[in-house]
């Protein structure tokens, strides 16, 4: 009697952690213009932009500009955001669609490691809205990556997160 009811405690507890590993990405993750998306119940309009990027070409290569960028979320610095989200603004100034994915180093990525794909038309902008849960606390050493999945030998770059 007392080994099942150990069992099952265990397996509750154990089911319970695995859980809350996923609990810790609010996964609301959203996609849309200036002026209809929405994040966390908050208008895209009504937030900054943190991050802006541009698809384009520079030398007969196609690139995401700028190759390198930071993201400073440390409270009471210019990062201090209590808890608003993360607005970013992708620009495809190219004559082609293009992907912008953003995403953790796959050799650190844990299993709840937040992952964004998305495609720009030719001439328009993307937005991208992150709850700030996301980025805190399912980010692989407090750097991601960015990049064309639609086209491999496209420049990305590296976004580097200050949370400390």
């Amino acid at each position: 009697m007392h080994k099942v009811l150990l069992s099952v405690l265990l397996s509750a507890v154990l089911i319970a952690a695995g859980s809350s590993a996923w609990a810790l990405q609010s996964g609301g993750v959203a996609y849309g213009d200036l002026e209809t998306g929405r994040v966390s119940g908050i208008n895209f309009n009504t937030l900054d932009v943190d991050l802006e990027y541009t698809i384009m070409e520079i030398g007969g290569k196609k690139v995401i500009y700028p190759p390198t960028s930071v993201l400073n979320l440390v409270a009471g610095g210019t990062g201090g955001r209590a808890f608003r989200p993360v607005l970013i603004k992708i620009t495809n100034n190219t004559k082609a669609e293009h992907g912008f994915e953003l995403s953790a180093d796959s050799k650190y990525a844990a299993p709840t490691s937040m992952h964004i794909k998305t495609t720009v038309a030719p001439g328009k902008t993307q937005y991208i809205g992150i709850p700030i849960s996301d980025l805190t606390y399912v980010t692989a050493n407090s750097v991601l990556k960015y990049s064309c999945q639609l086209h491999g030998a496209h420049l990305g770059g590296t976004l580097l997160i200050l949370t400390k």
